[in-house]
């Protein structure tokens, strides 16, 4: 799934000495990047404990030490960072979110689902319009999901640099070309495959234009907006669910080009240089293997099998599932920020994290004993639903916290079963194969929320 629009955490690094107030090292410091940047930043610096914590926000946004200087006139991210909490202060009002207070949980909360309802927009389409989208070649059907899922996750990686080192209009531009290209070299395998006719070459674009203007506005900030614009997909895909047919084909593939142009508005402002650095690309694929796998695991558990009809039923734990699982994270961060700020004795601080850890990997555990107990009771591929949700939930997590082999290993390991499972048994009944799906998903949760519990309970996790 999609990518969160704030920042993503990074590894501080070691800490130099900073100066507040430095004054700047070059004159011709673009007042406007700054200001922008700071407003974008005002909760998230409000939030944090201390420099380092913000410089790690920093350099997980793309910005370094060259172009702290040359962009924003200090010497270093930390000097940036320091500039930043001096400029927007750390008194009593920026200390009451870190404190537990509700100020502002009300519009967070809305902005998540916002952004819920947006990245799952392309899972929403599948799930409505499964009937026209059975019997297609695999190229245009499950194998344009996954490369469009996995290509999303890992441009999105990169936008996200983009934006803390050059702004919204480069990591448009950047989004759109790298899935311009995308989705260029995916048609070309696919007519390399002998995949000619129109129609599968049309849903196949039509997948990657989904995920291209979800991760965009994401990355830019543009959630409500897109997801106004995208209100026409969602209602197309209504249609389509209801016997719509040709006319709600043709009002779908109007609501993907609306979307498409309102996402990638940014995309033509003014816009500064970037370069990703060379280790970039790495974490980029990583991200990107993650998100493929995810994908994998969503179409052979939820869109598996002939029958649409048992599609909808299957998907609904994910779709209600996966923005509960992003507020519990949020609710888990903004804990641990108020126990850091307000505790100073290591030994006690260690003890509060255990137990906001727990607390928050009992929430985690409710739809794997759901999917459990849904085992036993012979829900079948219902219950493989609620614990692909949960999977999902566990593996967000750990992209939070930057375990990006334990996330991969999370979605791939039951993909995988799940693909072999299918094989040894092709012949069985439907509810069994279900139910032995279940079951495999069981077995990778259970161990995974141990591994959970660990990585929420590691205080170097937070830096």
């Amino acid at each position: 799934m999609g990518a969160p629009a704030v920042l993503p955490g990074g590894d501080a690094a070691p800490g130099w000495p900073v100066i507040p107030g430095l004054a700047p090292a070059v004159s011709t410091v673009d007042s406007e990047r700054y200001t922008e940047l700071r407003q974008r930043l005002t909760e998230l610096v409000r939030a944090a404990v201390d420099v380092d914590e913000v410089a790690a926000h920093l350099e997980a946004g793309g910005i370094n030490d060259r172009i702290a200087l040359r962009e924003y006139g200090e010497e270093s991210v930390f000097a940036l960072a320091a500039r930043l909490r001096a400029d927007i202060g750390t008194g009593p009002a920026a200390a009451a979110p870190a404190a537990g207070r509700t100020d502002g949980f009300v519009e967070l909360v809305v902005t998540t689902l916002v952004r819920a309802a947006l990245y799952l927009t392309p899972a929403v389409v599948a799930v409505g319009g499964a009937e026209w989208f059975v019997g297609l070649p695999a190229p245009a059907g499950a194998g344009a999901l996954i490369f469009g899922w996995a290509t999303g996750q890992a441009l999105a990686f990169l936008g996200y640099r983009a934006l803390g080192g050059a702004g919204p209009a480069r990591a448009a531009r950047l989004l759109a070309g790298g899935f311009g290209v995308a989705a260029a070299g995916w048609v070309a395998l696919m007519l390399m495959l002998g995949v000619t006719e129109p129609w599968p070459h049309v849903v196949a674009l039509g997948q990657l234009a989904l995920f291209a203007a979800t991760g965009v506005a994401l990355v830019t900030g543009q959630e409500t907006r897109v997801l106004v614009a995208a209100s026409t997909v969602w209602f197309a895909t209504l249609a389509l669910s209801h016997g719509a047919g040709l006319l709600g084909l043709w009002l779908l593939a109007f609501g993907v080009l609306v979307v498409v142009i309102v996402a990638f508005a940014p995309a033509f402002g003014t816009a500064a240089r970037f370069r990703p650095a060379p280790g970039e690309a790495g974490s980029a694929l990583a991200h990107g293997a993650v998100g493929a796998g995810q994908a994998v695991l969503f179409a052979s558990v939820v869109l598996a099998g002939s029958d649409p009809a048992l599609v909808p039923a299957a998907a609904v734990p994910l779709l209600v599932g996966v923005p509960v699982a992003e507020l519990v994270l949020i609710w888990h961060q903004r804990r641990v920020a108020g126990t850091r700020a307000a505790l100073t004795d290591r030994r006690v601080y260690v003890r509060r994290l255990t137990k906001v850890a727990l607390a928050t990997v009992a929430v985690l555990a409710a739809p794997v004993v759901a999917g459990c107990v849904l085992t036993v009771a012979g829900t079948g591929r219902f219950a493989a639903g609620v614990l692909v949700t949960g999977v999902f939930a566990l593996c967000l997590v750990l992209v939070a916290h930057r375990r990006l082999g334990l996330a991969g290993l999370l979605v791939w390991w039951p993909a995988v079963l799940v693909g072999v499972l299918y094989r040894a048994v092709p012949g069985a009944e439907r509810s069994f194969v279900d139910t032995l799906v279940a079951i495999v998903l069981i077995a990778v949760c259970l161990p995974a929320l141990g591994v959970v519990t660990m990585v929420l309970r590691d205080r170097w996790s937070y830096r």
